[in-house]
C-alpha cells in the first residue's frame, strides 16, 4: 500500500516530539488521516524501532513480556519487553510505560522484591 507522504512526514514530526506510538497512532487518526494507511505506518515504525533499539540485555537483566489487554497471546507473536529488571541493584527499568498494565506489573514486582529483601535479611 503506498501511503501518503503528509502523513509520514507529520507521524516523523510527533514522534520526533517524543510522542509514544500508541499516542502518535491516536492524533494521525484523529487529524483524518486513512486508517488503514495509519496502522500499517504505526506497525512498521513499531517494529523498526523494536529492532533498532532493543533493550540492553546482559547475564545481570530479566527481561518481562506482559499480555496487555487486548493483546492475543498468538503463535507467531514476538515477544517485547516492557519491563527490564536488573539482578544486581534491584532498578526496574519501564520499557513501555504509556501501557497502564507496565505500571501495574511494575508495583507488584517491586512488592514482591521487598518481601524477599526483608525474609533475605532473617536467613543471613
Amino acid at each position: 500500500m503506498d501511503i501518503d507522504y503528509n502523513l509520514v512526514q507529520r507521524a516523523q514530526m510527533l514522534l520526533t516530539l517524543d510522542h509514544p506510538l500508541t499516542q502518535v497512532r491516536e492524533i494521525l487518526l484523529r487529524e483524518g488521516y486513512p486508517q488503514e494507511q495509519v496502522v500499517e505506518l504505526m506497525d512498521a515504525t513499531e517494529e523498526v524501532l523494536n529492532y533498532l533499539v532493543p533493550p540492553q540485555y546482559d547475564e545481570n537483566k530479566i527481561g518481562i513480556d506482559i499480555l496487555h489487554p487486548g493483546e492475543e497471546k498468538a503463535q507467531g507473536r514476538k515477544p517485547m519487553v516492557d519491563i527490564l529488571i536488573d539482578k544486581r541493584s534491584g532498578r526496574l527499568e519501564l520499557i513501555t510505560p504509556h501501557q497502564q498494565e507496565t505500571w501495574r506489573v511494575a508495583n507488584e514486582v517491586r512488592k514482591a522484591m521487598k518481601r524477599q529483601r526483608k525474609t533475605m535479611k532473617y536467613h543471613h
